[in-house]
């Protein structure tokens, strides 16, 4: 090993003081935000704006703002599927209730770690409470993130309730304090599970893991409120484009399988992870939410080939989820999402990592999930950008809506949401496949389910 000379440090200095062009970036950044200091002009300017020749018939309206929780997955879930439910209804605007699927998420990735984590103690293999797997359950079981996957399993349990029937309490929107008081009692619970699962036979276990999740549930509610019941009968009054008054009568599970009439579970991941070979099956082990659902997996592809599903998902006027990590090289204030736009290159740096290797060496992975609703082709019918709706309200962006450079969209998107149905072949095949690659729930392509809050990101 090589110490660090302080000879080294003073001649280092030495030649930097005499270096007029590196005196004034000094200047400069020492005063100044770095990146409003390095915005590149040309690439602000490209970016500003709102002409897209291929796009959804209609955005969805209002604006939504998931606040200080990590419910990104959620709204963006919702924002896609509103479209349909506008549609339907012939209403201006429309909003589904994150904060129901939320409640119902987060009581069920409570019941899935106890589960999860009383199996594991039941197992000699598994039952060191420090090895790596049961740590990472630990960190934080109740995170608010979540994939379009886990979405899958809550809708068709549970359905979907208009957000006026359920709106947010304020640990919806602000979820730090709640997250915290039941991780306490999610590791106090995981530690009795330990303590008993010598001398308790499997049903007691599962008594044992109801009272708990009993537990679980009175404080929900108290932070939360009582969400509807699935199968409960209710009312919604709304009005129509032409103001006119009309009263819907529907269950959270009628609104979903009926009146919204569309099937989410036929719905698949597609991913683009060039660690892994592609036109391959990717799971990502002990990672979901609902007891004997599915867990999170996806279709490994080309990036090329996951930007060409998105824009015939577009063309064919519907919205698309997809996850990537951000805000990495994101202008909240411009709502620009671009590589270029800071030039870093003026004070030297240039970064030359792969997709691959950003992500291996832990520089990149997947952390936010937004919608698309356009892109611009070009002549040959190649992406040159996107437009995207977030979920940060109308103050972020460009009134809640960003421009993503399609280079950006190669090296920074992971994850799209297409129907089956649209799969190509070699695609469906790879659905079928019964040997898929599984990565531990700690991978980075799960992270969008880990990460408590993209809040703590910004």
């Amino acid at each position: 090993m090589t110490d660090l000379k302080l000879d080294k440090l003073s001649l280092w200095t030495e030649h930097l003081e005499s270096d007029q062009s590196t005196q004034l970036a000094a200047s400069v950044l020492a005063n100044v935000n770095a990146d409003d200091a390095l915005i590149d002009r040309a690439t602000a300017i490209k970016n500003s704006t709102s002409v897209f020749n291929t796009s959804v018939k209609v955005e969805g309206a209002p604006v939504t703002n998931q606040k200080a929780s990590g419910r990104c997955w959620l709204f963006a879930s919702g924002n896609v599927l509103r479209l349909h439910m506008m549609e339907k209804l012939s209403v201006k605007e429309f909003q589904f209730s994150q904060s129901y699927w939320f409640f119902h998420d987060k009581l069920e990735r409570c019941n899935y770690f106890l589960n999860t984590f009383a199996a594991n103690m039941s197992d000699e293999k598994l039952n060191d409470v420090e090895s790596q797997l049961n740590q990472h359950l630990l960190t934080d079981p109740t995170c608010d993130g979540g994939q379009f996957d886990m979405f899958i399993n809550i809708i068709e349990k549970y359905g979907a309730v208009p957000h006026e029937l359920y709106p947010d309490a304020f640990s919806a929107t602000s979820s730090r304090r709640l997250n915290f008081l039941i991780l306490t009692k999610l590791r106090e619970f995981a530690e009795q599970l330990k303590l008993n699962s010598d001398s308790l036979l499997p049903r007691e276990a599962l008594v044992l893991i109801q009272e708990m999740q009993q537990e679980i549930h009175r404080l929900m509610v108290l932070f939360l409120g009582k969400p509807p019941a699935p199968n409960s009968q209710l009312s919604w009054d709304y009005k129509d484009k032409d103001d006119k008054v009309h009263t819907l009568k529907f269950t959270p599970l009628l609104l979903y399988k009926d009146v919204l009439g569309v099937d989410v579970s036929n719905w698949v991941s597609l991913l683009n992870d060039p660690r892994n070979p592609y036109d391959s099956l990717i799971k990502i082990d002990k990672l979901g939410n609902v007891v004997g659902a599915k867990d999170v997996s996806y279709v490994n592809i080309e990036v090329d080939a996951l930007a060409k599903y998105a824009v015939e998902r577009i063309k064919s006027n519907q919205a698309v989820f997809f996850g990537t990590h951000t805000p990495i090289y994101m202008d909240k204030k411009r709502g620009i999402m671009d590589e270029s736009l800071y030039s870093y290159n003026l004070i030297g740096f240039k970064s030359d990592q792969s997709k691959s290797s950003r992500i291996k060496y832990k520089q990149s992975l997947m952390t936010h999930a937004m919608t698309l609703t356009a892109v611009h082709l070009d002549e040959n019918g190649n992406p040159v950008r996107w437009r995207v709706e977030n979920s940060w309200g109308k103050d972020s962006g460009q009134n809640g809506y960003y421009v993503m450079d399609h280079q950006y969209f190669k090296d920074y998107v992971y994850q799209i949401v297409v129907d089956k149905n649209d799969l190509l072949e070699v695609h469906k095949e790879v659905l079928n496949s019964t040997e898929p690659i599984v990565l531990p729930p700690w991978d980075p392509m799960g992270a969008l389910a880990i990460f408590k809050n993209e809040v703590d990101m910004i």
